[in-house]
């Protein structure tokens, strides 16, 4: 929860916050005034002081008649506060159009950079494949590769079941073989096979490209995470 959360939190029931806090002890009754100093010091409300102690406070006696100190439930003061007011966001979850669009600029580097590499010191001696057949290619490899990947990545109670998982990937692993034989047949002026330096400039370019996408969105779990 963070600060601006916390101070718009609905209101809760309330308790005798006096009177339970005159049942702490000792140990307990310090560890409560820190931690109302360090609310203050964060410059939180009286009413959300109010609404944490009411859920802390019963808290603490239940586990104070146990032999159980504060600092043993929460932690110290400080991780408490911070667990309140500075908690982390929930990371946003990728979208799968996402992890696609990275996955296939990952193939498309790969791709235009082992064939412009092979191209460029194979000095002529082969043709090299065409920049339509190398996009097609990474575009159908990173929607293949992931499907499986967001599989894994599901809790395993909301997985759908594997051999439909299975089929998908077998399914598209098909097309991704025949897209590549029909790529093949595209006529050279549709399909030019590009100079080997300008595959291997155009994947350094899509590297950059791929990183600002990647922090722009906060991509997360694509092929090379």
């Amino acid at each position: 929860m963070t600060k601006e959360a916390a101070q718009q939190a609905p209101e809760v029931p309330t308790v005798d916050i006096e009177a339970l806090s005159a049942k702490l002890s000792n140990k307990n009754a310090d560890y409560l005034f820190k931690f109302k100093r360090a609310l203050q010091a964060e410059g939180i409300s009286e009413e959300q002081q109010t609404a944490m102690l009411t859920e802390m406070l019963p808290e603490m006696l239940t586990a104070q008649h146990k032999g159980q100190p504060a600092n043993q439930l929460y932690g110290s003061v400080t991780v408490k506060i911070n667990s309140l007011l500075h908690a982390p966001k929930a990371p946003v979850k990728t979208s799968i159009q996402l992890q696609m669009l990275d996955n296939g600029l990952i193939f498309l580097i790969m791709y235009l950079a082992i064939n412009g590499i092979s191209a460029y010191f194979a000095k002529g001696k082969v043709t090299g494949i065409g920049i339509t057949s190398i996009v097609i290619t990474a575009v159908l490899a990173g929607v293949i590769m992931t499907y499986p990947m967001r599989y894994t990545q599901m809790p395993k109670d909301q997985r759908p079941p594997f051999w439909k998982m299975a089929l998908i990937v077998v399914g598209l692993t098909l097309l991704f073989v025949a897209a590549y034989g029909v790529t093949i047949l595209i006529p050279a002026v549709l399909n030019p096979v590009v100079p080997a330096i300008v595959q291997i400039v155009i994947a350094a370019l899509l590297i950059g490209v791929r990183i600002y996408l990647k922090r722009r969105f906060k991509i997360s779990g694509t092929f090379f995470g």
